[in-house]
């Protein structure tokens, strides 16, 4: 009878620790925008001006969001966009779906500074971020999904174009290391980040290593961004979840459930930059995900209860 009241107080406690730790480490996500996005994509928190950029790819639009008062607006483009960052508080450049433009606030001018030559029946441009240095990595996807027809590029001063890597299929989420000397990849269907010595220098990529393998049943990954510890965070196409990374170990460090299957990116915000901006997907989802799932395709957000860092901006 001791013996099995001492399993009983054992089991319990176990039960609590558990229940405790589960308490702990779950957060607090809301809606903050019910966009509906077919493809909501590209956050990036523009601290200079405070406020959050991001995108809906397939409704070729951007949105610009101020936490402070809630407004938030949207831009109507010609083409898809994958991404989009600031130059200053006027000016923002922008891939669609083709190649490289500007964007004017005050004149709401759309200005092609660069095509570089792809076949847009095959290919279009995705994903991409600013370097330390200024300039502009992002890459193209095959359309299907399937094949490594695609590429990296750099746009560096003068909107200056060169192709970086070939033989990628969905060119995604790109960060860099806190001192800018590494940069984190992410083809997607390789279910994987790998890691490039970054010469900050010269603005170029070496060394290519794989340093995190993420699980197939969180879906594919998809964006990225770091936080001030040097983690690295990814969002989860198909998964529902957003995932923490130590990239120097290559381990699993946290996760947050999101209300919506198809997670595509993430950026650190706010004034003090503890919150956490998640975008997400209407399209492509499983039958009887839009019931189970009214509010994908919406912008959300949470605090991890760490601090991001400040993005790059683009530098012609």
């Amino acid at each position: 009878m001791y013996r099995k009241n001492i399993f009983i107080i054992v089991l319990c406690m176990s039960f609590v620790t558990l229940l405790t730790s589960c308490t702990m480490n779950s957060k607090d996500v809301q809606l903050v925008y019910d966009a509906k996005a077919g493809v909501g994509e590209g956050a990036m928190w523009d601290y200079k001006n405070n406020r959050l950029l991001w995108t809906d790819i397939s409704g070729k639009k951007f949105f610009v969001y101020y936490p402070e008062t809630s407004d938030m607006f949207s831009y109507q483009l010609p083409q898809e966009i994958g991404t989009v960052v600031p130059m200053d508080s006027n000016m923002v450049v922008m891939a669609l779906a083709n190649g490289i433009f500007t964007f004017s606030f005050d004149t709401k001018e759309l200005k092609a500074q660069v095509l570089p030559d792809i076949d847009t029946a095959l290919v279009r441009f995705n994903d991409g971020a600013c370097a330390p240095d200024g300039s502009l990595w992002l890459g193209t996807m095959d359309y299907n999904v399937t094949e490594p027809i695609a590429s990296l590029y750099k746009v560096g001063a003068g909107f200056s174009i060169s192709k970086k890597m070939d033989s990628v299929t969905v060119s995604n989420g790109i960060s860099w290391s806190l001192d800018g000397s590494k940069m984190y990849y992410i083809d997607s269907p390789t279910y994987s980040v790998v890691q490039f010595d970054y010469d900050t220098v010269r603005a170029d990529i070496s060394n290519r290593t794989k340093i995190i393998s993420t699980p197939k049943r969180w879906g594919t990954p998809d964006g990225s961004t770091l936080d001030e510890e040097g983690m690295l965070w990814i969002a989860h196409w198909g998964g529902g979840i957003v995932s923490r990374w130590n990239p120097q170990k290559g381990t699993l460090l946290d996760t947050i459930v999101v209300p919506a299957p198809n997670v595509t990116s993430i950026a650190f915000g706010g004034k003090d930059k503890d919150l956490l901006f998640i975008t997400t997907a209407r399209n492509w989802m499983q039958p009887g995900d839009e019931e189970k799932y009214p509010l994908a395709g919406g912008l959300f957000v949470t605090k991890p209860g760490v601090k991001g860092i400040d993005a790059c901006y683009f530098r012609p």
